[in-house]
């Protein structure tokens, strides 16, 4: 007979008692779900840190519950450690009467249900965290390594509920995706054939409700029923009762009703969210980049950054927009200097939109004799990140162009975190993993000379979602200024040490 999850709160609670795996003090309940509670605890072993820590139902503890719970877990720690916008889980055990638990992040803020039953969003609102969203379960369908296999994640249960909105600044929620309790991993060795309905039918893709074979399309389905309601507080389609047949004749059958014209809706963005709701698979978007690509200019559009600093000749810029169409190489091929920048040696970041989604560029203008050297056959990129969190969250991202027979060229640059386009390129590098340096000649502005592919180490990219994670903290005035020149005189300081390890191997 287990003993209720309440009594053995009560005891981990106690501070002369006992902690959950000698480690964890439960506080109390914070949520409740259809597969366990979740409790707010202090992580004892770790400078008191406050976690949250979800166990699952004591009416669920049979073996497939458990194997399912454990899967859970794993998969958001997989995930969490390369999108902010899934939910990060620290640790996973079993406690007392064999009750399986996980460790995540503590969150304060809201669901989106919770948000959209108040109030519909306005347009800029609901870009800002449609795009968050979308980057996160982006991640998701990219997958996990199994067996040396990416293997794609689908959620299988997208809505309001499952969407958290931490809590930050004003200025700052930060969107987790919570819940993959019932997510279908994708290996590449069997089949993704549904056993059996699971989901919540009022979210549900027909070809999910009928229990065929899911792709990554099913979930987009479902992120157009989320997305119609974020704008609307409506669904886009109503069941005649809410059993699991009235919702599977709706889904199957029914039309969704149209956006409300009082919206106002650009036409691109009425027109996506109603094709993400097409009944076919095939008529829905195919992947996530290419609802970013309609996402993202809108909100660029509709939430200009403010205050963006460009100081020391380092800015960050876009591609022109309408040509997510073009492929990144078509993009790159046919991309001049920008008419803005200054045609001298600078170097600058910026996100290309192209078919294949979006990717991270550095731009930067050398003499003709350096652009020669540094070839992508003879030369090797080596890159570092240096963070400075106060007086103002500022990362200096420093690549080293390196050919053993020439002089090192060093191509450092910043990216703000208090800026829109500064946390975009930041979160880019940290899920794509690469990015590219185009380099120009001085004097020729019309076509880049060298295009090089520069890969960042797992490291390095658990490094940069560090430092993300540390800004979002950040309630400080604007002082971009005096963080870049810290930074500056630290990157002085190890360009030698930095040099000196790069001869010294084995290149």
């Amino acid at each position: 007979m287990f003993k209720p999850l309440s009594d053995l709160v009560k005891s981990f609670g106690n501070e002369s008692g006992n902690l959950l795996a000698n480690r964890y003090q439960l506080v109390h309940q914070i949520g409740r779900g259809a597969m366990g509670q979740v409790y707010k605890a202090i992580d004892k072993s770790s400078g008191n840190i406050i976690v949250a820590i979800k166990f699952l139902s004591q009416a669920l503890l049979d073996e497939k519950m458990r194997s399912r719970f454990e899967t859970e877990a794993k998969i958001s720690a997989l995930l969490g450690e390369h999108s902010n916008h899934i939910v990060k889980v620290k640790d996973y055990g079993i406690g007392n009467d064999q009750v399986p638990f996980y460790v995540m992040e503590y969150m304060e803020g809201e669901d989106l249900d919770q948000l959209v039953k108040k109030k519909s969003l306005s347009i800029a609102r609901f870009l800002y965290l449609t795009r968050q969203i979308c980057l996160g379960l982006e991640c998701a369908h990219n997958g996990i390594l199994i067996n040396g296999q990416l293997a794609p994640i689908i959620h299988r249960d997208i809505k309001p509920s499952n969407i958290f909105l931490a809590k930050n600044t004003d200025k700052n929620t930060i969107v987790k995706i919570l819940d993959f309790g019932i997510a279908q991993v994708h290996d590449p060795s069997q089949g993704t054939t549904q056993q059996h309905f699971m989901g919540t039918p009022e979210y549900c893709s027909p070809e999910q409700m009928a229990e065929e074979e899911l792709a990554p399309t099913s979930d987009i389905y479902s992120l157009g029923v989320l997305m119609y309601q974020m704008l609307s507080q409506k669904k886009p389609i109503m069941a005649e009762n809410r059993t699991f047949q009235s919702w599977y004749k709706a889904h199957q059958e029914l039309t969704p009703q149209p956006l409300p014209s009082y919206l106002q809706l650009p036409q691109n963005l009425d027109s996506l969210i109603m094709k993400c709701l097409a009944k076919s698979p095939l008529d829905r978007p195919q992947n996530i980049g290419e609802i970013l690509r309609v996402i993202t200019p809108l909100e660029r559009e509709y939430n200009k950054p403010n205050g963006e600093d460009n100081s020391f000749g380092y800015s960050a810029v876009r591609t022109p927009q309408n040509r997510e169409s073009l492929s990144l190489q078509q993009l790159y091929l046919t991309s001049n200097w920008p008419s803005d920048k200054p045609r001298k040696k600078i170097v600058f970041p910026c996100l290309t939109d192209s078919q294949e989604g979006e990717f991270s560029s550095l731009w930067t203008m050398l003499e003709s004799e350096e652009v020669n050297i540094f070839q992508p056959k003879t030369t090797l990129c080596f890159n570092h990140f240096m963070f400075q969190l106060n007086p103002h969250p500022m990362i200096l991202w420093v690549n080293l162009l390196y050919n053993r027979n020439y002089e090192p060229k060093w191509l450092p640059c910043y990216l703000d975190l208090k800026t829109e386009t500064g946390n975009q390129i930041s979160n880019n590098l940290v899920n794509k993993g690469l990015y590219y340096i185009l380099l120009f000649e001085l004097g020729k502005p019309t076509q880049y000379k060298q295009l090089l592919t520069v890969k960042i180490s797992l490291d390095k990219t658990k490094q940069l979602q560090e430092f993300i994670d540390k800004s979002l903290s950040f309630r400080g005035e604007n002082q971009s200024e005096l963080s870049k020149i810290t930074l500056k005189k630290q990157f002085e300081s190890v360009k030698n040490t930095i040099l000196s390890a790069i001869n010294k191997s084995k290149i």
